[in-house]
């Protein structure tokens, strides 16, 4: 098969060659009633009017799941990105998927404590120091059936910024990874590690709150994650660079052009290049979700996101849904427990079970319906069985024994610790 272009949704895509083509199919993102340009017709007809396309969606080929991976990110901190993670997890393992959640927030791991896990055998460090070939090595079993973890390694030495033959390790390694969906949670800030991890990704989820501060980070975020990836692909065309580099840094911070004026800009020195520039971005379909959202109104902040991206941008950013704000959420990470396990029928839970359904899995209607109701009892019965991992006030006592002893705010000799969720910490010092 010839390279050829495709319609999709109206957006004119390609050339792809046959093996993409097959991958845009077992994805679902290409379909039957999808439009091909027919070179001999000279005209745009169905896939399925051409017999070298009408194999490509057989039930055969429509059942086959192929790896994916997701890169939960946004930029602002204290969002809910982790927990989000791991609820997303959850729910995609609860739907019989072998699911990998990864703790890729190196300067800050704590995906482990969302779970429940306070000591985790194997972290990021043994594979960051080759003391484990794979990342298949150190991933952890989670209380949670299909669900496995790999936990960060927060406070090493080094481990924040991993050098770039590390990365690359890191990346290729996740390809490796037996599973059907794996799920990165990044760690907060717009540093080239972050981005790099984010554009690494087969899709990228973008995660903020309705707040103007979020939002603006979320969108900051976005733009720098574009223009690095085009900065990447455009880096033997110094001219291009040029121009890029000249829009993105005049003023940092502030959003004083459009992608068009940037095409406009390098198509004056290079055709191929602005081309190149319109093939990503016209492909670029990066999820938003909206998180602790009070009202019908906050809601349509996605909206005014999807709309600002695509003006200023040029990218068609998908809102696939939102989480309620709900108490529950707080209660369930002072339990440390997934809010989701803690309280299946809290707003929060129903607004995930939906999210995972219709959002990820594009299961609508009543088939959609349906499937929530029973993703929301498969929770309540993995609720029955999870471990408890709180501690007790009798866990960790306050005294000399501590290496915090004679420099901590809160010591009081004698009494439970008021910071006894570092009692791991405290375990491995005793």
């Amino acid at each position: 098969m010839a390279e050829v272009f495709v319609k999709i949704k109206d957006r004119q895509l390609g050339p792809f060659n046959s093996s993409e083509i097959r991958n845009l199919v077992v994805k679902g993102e290409f379909t039957q009633g999808d439009l091909v340009y027919h070179e001999d017709m000279q005209e745009w007809v169905e896939a399925s009017e051409i017999d070298e396309f009408r194999n490509l969606f057989t039930e055969e080929v429509k059942r086959v799941h192929q790896k994916t991976v997701f890169a939960v990110g946004g930029g602002k901190g204290g969002v809910g990105k982790t927990v989000l993670t791991a609820s997303l997890g959850i729910g995609l393992a609860a739907h019989d998927y072998d699911v990998v959640i990864v703790d890729a927030d190196f300067g800050g791991a704590n995906l482990h404590t969302c779970m429940g896990i306070l000591e985790p055998d194997y972290t990021f460090y043994h594979f960051y120091s080759l003391q484990r070939e794979s990342l298949e090595d150190i991933c952890l079993e989670t209380p949670v059936k299909n669900l496995r973890m790999i936990s960060g390694a927060c406070g090493t030495l080094g481990i924040a910024n991993p050098r770039f033959h590390q990365k690359l390790r890191f990346i290729n390694q996740l390809k490796h990874l037996n599973a059907d969906y794996i799920l990165l949670d990044l760690g907060a800030g717009s540093s080239y590690n972050v981005i790099d991890f984010f554009l690494a990704a087969e899709h990228g989820i973008l995660v903020t709150t309705p707040e103007p501060m979020a939002i603006q980070e979320t969108f900051n975020f976005l733009k720098m994650a574009v223009m690095r990836k085009l900065m990447r692909d455009l880096r033997k065309n110094t001219s291009a660079v040029a121009i890029l580099e000249q829009h993105m840094y005049a003023e940092p911070g502030k959003m004083h052009f459009t992608m068009d004026d940037v095409i406009n800009d390098v198509r004056q020195i290079d055709e191929i290049a602005a081309f190149s520039i319109e093939t990503f971005l016209s492909s670029y379909h990066p999820r938003l979700i909206l998180n602790m959202v009070h009202s019908n109104k906050e809601i349509q902040e996605g909206d005014s996101f999807k709309t600002a991206a695509h003006d200023l941008l040029s990218v068609d950013v998908e809102y696939i849904g939102f989480i309620e704000y709900d108490e529950n959420v707080r209660k369930s990470v002072k339990e440390l427990k997934p809010f989701v396990i803690e309280n299946p029928k809290s707003k929060a839970s129903k607004s995930l079970a939906k999210l995972v359904t219709v959002g990820l899995l594009q299961k609508n209607g009543w088939a959609g319906f349906q499937d929530r109701r029973r993703l929301l009892k498969q929770l309540r019965q993995e609720g029955a069985d999870y471990p408890d991992a709180r501690l007790q006030e009798s866990d960790t006592i306050c005294s000399v024994n501590c290496f915090y002893w004679g420099d901590c705010d809160y010591q009081e000799g004698g009494y439970p610790c008021p910071i006894r969720h570092l009692d791991p910490i405290f375990k491995q010092h005793g």
